[in-house]
């Protein structure tokens, strides 16, 4: 089974099991979870990792392979991996999510590629269409066309994105990819979002770039959005508060999850992958503690 404890209990470290450098340290009695995919057990699923309840991807179109050495194998034109409690009682608050993807065969979906998103309770209750505000989240892009951005969702399937980069001529195909999202509520009352590359295969913890960040004051990020109810503005801060205004269903941010789009046979393969629940430090501040 995958690491699901309070992080309170786990031994300081600078490196997570898979030797990954953890850039922020654990929140007191925060959550985490680590994949198991090298646990020696092959198995093929579409939904829920019948070895692990906390990985979901029951709410797309795709089928998973896990070879038991440590990778996870996707195809199919709708991946969605989402993390979180199968009770959907535990929040994800500050998070750091971690994983590191290979592109094999795609249709080069411009938007799509290594994607993660926090700060949502996205799919979670009903039907997406019938729950706009429980599907709002923060998510960060290394897309196939090459650049990186964040996005807002503001009202499923409507987002905003903001901080566009061009990194590559199209991201890299045949190669690990280190990739991590950061995202922790700031003293004034703001959203910090980081994002971080690794070209090194982990090597020495890896060589983390930080390669886009985002400050989100409530008027930058999600400002021409569609909102998801009448009342509710488009660039509101999601915070890791427990009460979302608008929220259909009264659920904090449930879930983390990773997303592609229209992959080809095993076209995109995760490994040493984990979200963790992190203490915030200072701005500029983050090192390999």
């Amino acid at each position: 089974m995958p690491l699901i404890v309070a992080a309170s209990v786990l031994q300081p470290a600078a490196v997570d099991r898979f030797g990954v450098a953890r850039l922020y340290p654990d929140a007191p009695d925060g959550i985490a979870w680590v994949s198991a995919w090298d646990d020696g057990r092959k198995r093929s699923f579409r939904g829920v990792d019948p070895k692990d309840d906390w990985f979901d991807a029951d709410h797309g179109n795709a089928g998973f392979r896990v070879d038991g050495e440590g990778r996870l194998f996707i195809t199919g034109p709708v991946p969605r991996m989402y993390i979180h409690d199968p009770k959907l009682k535990r929040s994800w608050r500050n998070v750091e999510m971690t994983v590191y993807a290979k592109r094999v065969d795609d249709e080069g979906t411009p938007w799509a590629g290594i994607v993660g998103v926090a700060r949502s309770a996205h799919g979670m209750i009903g039907p997406l269409r019938s729950s706009p505000c429980d599907s709002r989240g923060m998510g960060a892009r290394m897309r196939y066309d090459g650049r990186v951005d964040f996005e807002k969702e503001t009202s499923h399937p409507n987002a905003s994105p903001a901080q566009s980069k061009r990194l590559w001529r199209e991201l890299p195909r045949g190669v690990w990819i280190g990739y991590k999202f950061v995202v922790y509520d700031l003293p004034n009352g703001n959203v910090k979002l980081e994002h971080y590359l690794d070209m090194s295969d982990g090597s020495g913890g890896g060589s983390w770039t930080k390669i886009n960040e985002l400050e989100d004051n409530g008027r930058n990020f999600g400002v021409r959005g569609v909102p998801c109810r009448r009342g509710i503005d488009p660039a509101l801060r999601l915070t890791a508060d427990d009460d979302r205004p608008g929220s259909e269903s009264g659920k904090p941010n449930i879930t983390v999850y990773w997303r592609s789009d229209n992959v080809g046979k095993d076209g995109l393969v995760y490994k040493k992958m984990s979200v963790r629940e992190i203490s915030p430090i200072e701005p500029g501040a983050v090192k390999n503690w």
